[in-house]
């Protein structure tokens, strides 16, 4: 079951595409990751300029000097590339970027439509019921479709590890006085981590689409996810001043603790992760598991016509 899924899977052009928006957005992340500090260094400029005169920038409401400064100075240490945070952010296959200040939740989403469309394709086809005919046990059809999905996730993670690697080394190469602080050790814990979280991202994905069936409604469903769960992580942030701790078990933003250990949206507001990157990707896991358990429950139960 597991090599006639991989071979679905291969074979039709929907992973292809979803590795390359995937890999797409890492590009982006980088470059967006690369231009940050220079920005923030020409912001620094104009406010230095402005305590000449007794003004400040303007971002939405008038800026007094001091208050520049010290912005642009907090956001310029957020976004050092020769510090060891902002190059965990690099190598975060998430896409989180130094200091979580590129996040764009783009590979998030990629690896949740991947097993959503792993499973609703079959539904939307009529190809689940064939499937079933063969092969009646339906807990190997889903066992079959979480390790082809899997696959696909590591190999596209191997793709996106390469271009973090690359993102990594030019920052490095164009930063005046920065150097490689993080050891192989490191480096390889950050992808390892990633990785998994890529995995986990995509059986929530195969969860989903199970349960909801629909192919426009479960895309629905996790694109939601992705665009309202950042949302309501920086809204209690802001309203608890960076010291929200429930919203950091949602899956996303467990996802984002487990890969580098950091939670860039609390660094931003002055708080710190509310667990480390062990304790996270437990949390994901056991959300992965437990709709999975369910989706598995459904599945055996429900008819397929």
């Amino acid at each position: 079951m597991f090599r006639a899924e991989l071979l679905k899977l291969r074979s039709t052009r929907t992973p292809w595409i979803i590795a390359a928006v995937a890999a797409a957005g890492m590009v982006l992340t980088q470059v967006v990751t690369l231009v940050l500090p220079r920005t923030l260094g020409t912001l620094g400029g104009l406010g230095a300029l402005g305590s000449g005169d007794g003004a400040g920038l303007t971002v939405g409401t008038p800026m007094t000097p001091a208050d520049t400064a010290e912005l642009t100075a907090d956001l310029g240490a957020l976004t050092d590339l020769g510090s060891a945070d902002a190059q965990r952010g690099l190598l975060d296959l998430l896409g989180s970027g130094a200091g979580g200040a590129a996040s764009s939740g783009i590979t998030a989403l990629c690896m949740l439509l991947l097993g959503v469309l792993a499973v609703t394709t079959d539904f939307r086809t009529g190809g689940m019921v064939p499937t079933a005919l063969v092969v009646p046990d339906r807990l190997r059809i889903l066992a079959g479709k979480a390790g082809a999905t899997a696959v696909v996730a590591v190999v596209t993670g191997g793709v996106l590890a390469l271009l973090t690697a690359v993102g990594l080394v030019v920052a490095v190469a164009t930063t005046p006085d920065a150097s490689l602080v993080l050891g192989a050790g490191e480096v390889l814990g950050v992808w390892g981590r990633g990785l998994a979280v890529l995995v986990l991202l995509t059986w929530l994905g195969l969860a989903v689409g199970t349960l909801v069936r629909g192919q426009v409604a479960a895309i629905v469903v996790v694109a939601s996810l992705a665009l309202v769960e950042p949302l309501v992580q920086t809204m209690a942030l802001v309203l608890s001043g960076g010291t929200a701790s429930l919203t950091s078990w949602l899956p996303l933003t467990l996802g984002s603790l487990a890969s580098t250990g950091q939670a860039g949206a609390a660094q931003l507001f002055g708080g710190s992760a509310a667990m480390g990157a062990g304790t996270a990707l437990a949390g994901l896991l056991a959300w992965a598991a437990v709709l999975l358990g369910v989706a598995a429950v459904v599945f055996r139960r429900r008819d397929l016509a």
